[in-house]
């Protein structure tokens, strides 16, 4: 039996209709053939295909393109996780960690031993993160009580330090502490991302190893975060409206931040270093624009294009910056917005300049879609698109563009297309928040070909 494998908790994830994806396009695409998995999100269709087709898979966001990258090829890491804790990279990274942020990392650690819930809420509504812009100002004398000397490090200045010399890496500690991680768990993010990054990269083998390494670190991230569904959208809201502490929130959030990252890194790395593709050498990743990718000669020439679009008004990277952050490892701008007059980093933390896609946009996603089946129709290619029935009596996120107008717009370019529903198990988001539903739904598979 094949394996599925899923290295991070993805909205829409087509992990559980892999077999019927594969089945539809195995009959409009010749054995051997080459499939493009356009919108690859965290690769479960690419890794799946790659057992029987040359794969090449494409994504904007350079988290997702490096997961695919990694699971389309057979190829081992030379390293472990205990060889890069006990790295003189890793070591020295956390050492001066410790330090800086000593009295905040000794007042968590006795929150978390006591499990007190009262005190863990206060870390988590406290503010104090970035650029301590959101601390208020009749806060700001108690909070030192708490942080100490490590409240100091969340400046401008600190971070423009960090971001500029290199030589410790603080992002995740500054950015992200206090909310998504705990101030330990962030300390030990940063330190294996500085240990991954001073491997030396003086062999085809040590960049490959780099790369499942930094996958592995994904998958142990998205593993131990304390937020809901298990995405980056927004840290767990810990307290209601009223200021009043939420039983089952806190409780979670308590169990998150007990987490620690070797158990799900030790076991993604045995699972990628056990892979084997049948085109491993002639797969491929890119981290383009959709656009921008068909232009490329060997995707042109491609049989089957296979595509995820986002169909719904939430761009996905909102749900994963986090991750995106962790790739670059850039310590971006973090977004503001405006509130009662006054400005306020918002409580996801996002980055100012993540990824808008059109195809989420209602002004634009039609047109958006209308030029992609044109494009990819003009190549000779076959599609196989997924796309999620509307069920609106469901409660859930409307379809920027029905199946009715996708239909038609298939149509026009296809001679044959035809809809197949396949019910499953299916997690969406609630049209009214951000949390995450399980309901019985239909995913839609529009199989399109000369």
């Amino acid at each position: 039996m094949k394996e599925k494998i899923r290295v991070i908790q993805y909205l829409g994830s087509k992990v559980n209709i892999l077999d019927a994806i594969e089945k539809e396009i195995k009959k409009i695409t010749p054995e051997h053939g080459t499939v493009v998995d356009l919108f690859s999100g965290t690769g479960v269709v690419s890794s799946y295909l790659a057992d029987s087709y040359r794969v090449i898979a494409n994504d904007v966001q350079e988290y997702s393109s490096l997961i695919t990258g990694v699971l389309i090829k057979n190829s081992r890491s030379l390293i472990g996780y205990d060889d890069l804790i006990n790295s003189e990279a890793y070591k020295n990274n956390k050492d001066e960690l410790c330090k800086y942020f000593k009295d905040i990392l000794e007042y968590e650690q006795q929150v978390i031993e006591n499990n007190d819930t009262e005190l863990l809420a206060k870390l988590c509504e406290c503010n104090v993160f970035y650029n301590g812009e959101n601390i208020s100002d009749t806060s700001r004398d108690e909070l030192k009580k708490i942080f100490g000397e490590s409240i100091n490090m969340f400046t401008d200045e600190s971070i423009e330090k960090f971001k500029n010399d290199r030589d410790i890496y603080a992002l995740f500690t500054l950015y992200y502490s206090n909310s998504y991680f705990s101030v330990e768990q962030c300390i030990e993010i940063d330190s294996i991302r500085k240990a991954i990054d001073m491997i030396e990269t003086n062999s085809t083998e040590n960049s490959v190893t780099k790369k499942i390494l930094m996958v592995c670190l994904l998958h142990a991230v998205s593993e131990i975060v304390s937020s809901v569904g298990k995405n980056f959208a927004q840290p767990i809201k810990v307290v209601d409206g009223s200021g009043k502490i939420k039983t089952f929130a806190i409780n979670r959030c308590m169990r998150d931040r007990k987490l620690k990252i070797e158990d799900p890194f030790k076991e993604m790395l045995e699972i990628l270093n056990r892979r084997r593709k049948i085109y491993s050498d002639s797969n491929k990743a890119y981290t383009l624009d959709s656009f921008e990718a068909i232009e490329i000669t060997e995707i042109k020439a491609a049989d089957t294009f296979y595509l995820d679009p986002p169909y719904t008004i939430d761009h996905y990277s909102r749900f994963y910056h986090v991750l995106e952050t962790l790739v670059k490892y850039d310590y971006p701008i973090l977004e503001e917005k405006k509130y009662n007059g006054k400005i306020y980093l918002m409580n996801g933390r996002y980055r100012n300049d993540r990824f808008q896609s059109n195809y989420c946009i209602p002004s634009k996603g039609k047109m958006e879609f209308e030029k992609l089946i044109e494009t990819i129709s003009s190549t000779g290619a076959n599609i196989i698109m997924s796309y999620s029935d509307s069920d609106d009596n469901q409660d859930t996120r409307k379809r920027v563009v029905s199946k009715v107008e996708l239909m038609e717009l298939l149509k026009k370019n296809y001679p044959n297309v035809k809809m197949r529903n396949i019910s499953h198990r299916y997690r969406k988001l609630s049209s009214k928040n951000s949390n995450r539903k399980e309901l019985d739904d239909g995913e839609l598979l529009f199989i399109c070909h000369y």
